[in-house]
Formats: C-alpha cells, sequence, structure tokens
C-alpha cells in the first residue's frame, strides 16, 4: 500500500519551495542549462559568483521563465521582435558583440598553439643530431 502512495505523490522540491515540480528536461532546455552554467566564459565584460560548476549534473528543480521588462527600458534595456529568439543559444548565436569576442578568443588560441616560423624545423635538426649510430666504423684496408 505505501508504495503505490509513493507512486502516486508528485515529484516536487517540499512545501517550503511551493511544492515545485521536477520538469520534463527537453534537449534545448538541457542546452540552455549548460549555457547558464557557462555564462561566466560567455560574455567577459559580466562577473557572476561562482558556482559548482565541477559538477556535471543538470538541477533536478527549476523552473524557466520570461522576463518582462519595465515601461522605462522601453528604449534602453528592451529587445526587438527581431533580436528576440525561441531559445538563450539562438540569442546568443545572433548577437553581434558576442560573435566578434568569440572570432577574437578563437584566432588569440590559434595563433597561441601555431607553431612560429622555423622551430619545428630546428627540433628536428637537434633531435637528429643526438641520436646514436648503430653500428661501429669498419676500418678500410
Amino acid at each position: 500500500m505505501n508504495k503505490l502512495l509513493k507512486k502516486q505523490v508528485k515529484d516536487t522540491a517540499g512545501s517550503k519551495w511551493f511544492d515545485m515540480p521536477a520538469p520534463t528536461v527537453t534537449p534545448e532546455l538541457k542546452k540552455d542549462l549548460q549555457l547558464l552554467k557557462l555564462r561566466n566564459v560567455i560574455d567577459p565584460k559580466r562577473h557572476y559568483k561562482k558556482s559548482d560548476s565541477k559538477s556535471k549534473a543538470l538541477p533536478k528543480y527549476f523552473q524557466v521563465g520570461t522576463v518582462i521588462e519595465s515601461s522605462t527600458e522601453f528604449y534602453s534595456g528592451r529587445l526587438t521582435k527581431k533580436e528576440r529568439k525561441a531559445t538563450l543559444a539562438d540569442e546568443l548565436l545572433s548577437d553581434q558583440t558576442l560573435k566578434d569576442y568569440r572570432k577574437r578568443k578563437v584566432r588569440e588560441i590559434e595563433e597561441k598553439n601555431r607553431p612560429a616560423g622555423n622551430d619545428k624545423w630546428k627540433k628536428k635538426k637537434k633531435a637528429r643530431g643526438k641520436q646514436p649510430t648503430t653500428h661501429a666504423r669498419q676500418p678500410r684496408y
């Protein structure tokens, strides 16, 4: 009887959290949650409080909402209909300033990892000179 009652009770966060239900995680929602975890990497100008990003598990109880701006931010902080996208990932991919930042960072990393000049050839020459000979020279008669 207890097993049947446990199955019938909905999975919630508890009465202190107003019985927030555990939502079904769709692939789009999963990507948005991963973006929120990596938000400190996305925008270089903003600094966020350090979170438990080491754990790869997504939260079990959460809610998703829409931010509604006040009427005073009609011209300054509002997204236009053209800029508004369906998911957070789409909004970040369409933002031009973030595109420029990502391109610049990728270019910096590529330049850092690319071998410069003839260093790669110098290393091979030095390695060749240090190789021991495998056979002894025979005297000529």
